[in-house]
């Protein structure tokens, strides 16, 4: 199983960020090992976030806004976790 890392960057003002929340707090508790979180969207974040949400995989963008939860496990599960709902 390999170490998993989801940065999701997301803004305050941004509407459909807050359906990012849920679609992480409905896939997150099937991905325990995986360690993802919110992120703002500042100076820090990497030339290729450019929007909101973009989900960042171990450091490569996979979805520029909000996937299905099923695309979100699904690319979970080929990144090499076991379970997928």
């Amino acid at each position: 199983m390999k170490n998993l890392t989801l940065h999701i960057y997301v803004t305050d003002d941004c509407w459909s960020c807050r359906e990012t929340g849920r679609i992480v707090a409905d896939v997150a508790p099937y991905f325990p090992e995986a360690a993802i979180d919110l992120r703002p969207l500042d100076a820090a974040a990497p030339d290729d976030v450019f929007a909101v949400p973009t989900y960042v995989l171990n450091g490569r963008v996979i979805f520029l806004g909000n996937p299905t939860r099923e695309e979100l496990s699904q690319k979970l599960a080929e990144a090499g976790q076991t379970v997928c709902v």
